[in-house]
């Protein structure tokens, strides 16, 4: 049985805010950029999304317009590609298309890590390059409890959606 994994870097939010960093909003435009990955991502068939609890992510879900269950978790708050794994591994079995949205540099880091094993070059461009509103996409057949020891893991490609 086939899986998909998406993993999104939030849209582009605004330089500061009084509440701090976890409180940034999207601007304007990452309202927009957030609006055109949910056009893309629309006919993908999204069961879950994982959500990183910071208000710029939160605000790109709501923009994406997707309808399936959010799950807003702390730990994915500027953690690492390891607490992202983890929290992937926990997934419910029955959950057959995945979205994670979250930070850099977890979110690259993480998508490097996976795609290393299919192209290493590939690999090291997702580290250097993954602007906000960027996804990558997996596909693995076995359990998300298998993600990082899967050797069917694949690439399906990278995309960053025009405004």
């Amino acid at each position: 049985m086939s899986r998909t994994l998406i993993l999104m870097r939030h849209a582009a939010a605004e330089g500061f805010s009084a509440a701090g960093d976890k409180g940034r909003s999207l601007g304007p435009e990452g309202r927009e950029e957030a609006r055109a990955v949910g056009r893309d991502l629309s006919g993908l068939g999204v069961q879950h999304v994982l959500c990183s609890s910071a208000t710029r992510t939160r605000q790109t879900v709501d923009e994406l317009g997707l309808d399936a269950p959010v799950e807003y978790m702390d730990a994915l708050y500027n953690c690492s590609s390891e607490t992202i794994a983890q929290r992937i591994t926990e997934i419910d079995a029955q959950v057959q298309v995945l979205l994670v949205v979250a930070h850099a540099p977890g979110i690259p880091g993480l998508a490097a890590e996976l795609a290393y094993a299919q192209d290493h070059k590939a690999a090291d461009d997702l580290q250097c390059w993954y602007p906000t509103g960027a996804f990558v996409r997996f596909e693995l057949d076995g359990p998300w409890a298998g993600l990082l020891e899967d050797d069917s893991l694949r690439m399906i490609g990278v995309e960053r959606p025009e405004a």
